[in-house]
C-alpha cells in the first residue's frame, strides 16, 4: 500500500455493491491491469480443466486491493456479497 494511502472500506455494504465498487474504483482512479500472474492464474486454471471468468466488477476488486483501497480482509467478504446479490442468493 502507499505510503499515507488509508484504507476508503470502512464498513461493508450488503447491496449496491455493483455501484459500490464501481464508485470506489472511480472515486480513486483505479482499473483493472491485467498482469502476468494473472495470466499464469488462467493457464493453469484452465490446464486443470477448470474455468473461472471474472467480470468487470470483480477484476475491479482485485485491482483495489492491489491499490491499497480495499483491504485485503475485505475483498472475500465484498466479493461474497456482490455474488449473492448478482445471483440474487440470500445466506443462509
Amino acid at each position: 500500500m502507499p505510503i499515507g494511502m488509508q484504507r476508503a472500506v470502512s464498513r461493508l455494504p450488503v447491496s449496491g455493491l455493483r455501484d459500490y465498487i464501481l464508485g470506489l474504483a472511480s472515486a480513486h482512479g483505479v482499473a483493472y491491469v491485467e498482469t502476468p500472474a494473472d495470466r499464469l492464474a488462467d493457464t493453469i486454471t484452465r490446464l486443470s480443466d477448470d474455468e473461472v471468468h471474472l467480470d468487470e466488477i470483480e477484476r475491479l476488486l482485485i485491482a483495489l486491493e492491489r491499490a491499497g483501497v480495499v483491504a485485503s480482509d475485505n475483498v472475500v467478504p465484498l466479493h461474497i456479497n456482490y455474488l449473492r446479490e448478482k445471483l440474487n442468493v440470500r445466506s443462509v
